[in-house]
């Protein structure tokens, strides 16, 4: 095998790696979002850790009972911005996404819609990653608010 095939096979190594941590912020984005807390959960490594809300939650159990912390009539939604994935190595890699969060609690599971907008926080997911016998699963995540609406 020659160099050049070396570097590029690397990159594309790279490549994938990159993608398939970028799916993993997009899959615990939708899950939350649409109640599916246990696959959101279960996209943690076993040792894996959140910090949200300035609480440290450890391993896809206890985030699970993260999410029920909340009322179960919110509605949230999530706008990924720019994320950028820093691979480093085949096992590791690490990431910044920027978030946009709009919830509203209208006191009922059956809320008519369109509801308010209201934008709840912005701020960054800071991510790290590792490579599991079940695939790349988050080894951490950190929720940093950068903005926060006034009576959150």
């Amino acid at each position: 095998m020659e160099l050049g095939e070396l570097v590029q096979m690397n990159n594309e190594q790279r490549a994938a790696i990159e993608a398939e941590c970028c799916a993993l912020i997009i899959a615990i984005t939708q899950h939350g979002d649409h109640g599916e807390h246990a696959q959101a959960a279960a996209l943690f490594a076993k040792d894996g850790s959140w910090l949200r809300g300035g609480r440290r939650y450890t391993g896809p159990d206890e985030i699970l009972k993260s999410y029920k912390r909340g009322s179960s009539t919110q509605v949230t939604r999530h706008i990924n911005g720019g994320t950028r994935v820093t691979v480093r190595d085949e096992d590791r890699a690490d990431s910044v996404t920027y978030y946009l969060a709009i919830s509203d609690d209208p006191g009922t599971p059956d809320a008519s819609l369109p509801m308010a907008l209201k934008p709840f926080s912005m701020g960054e997911w800071h991510d790290s990653f590792v490579r599991t016998p079940e695939g790349w699963r988050f080894a951490s995540r950190a929720t940093m608010r950068l903005f926060e609406r006034a009576e959150a």
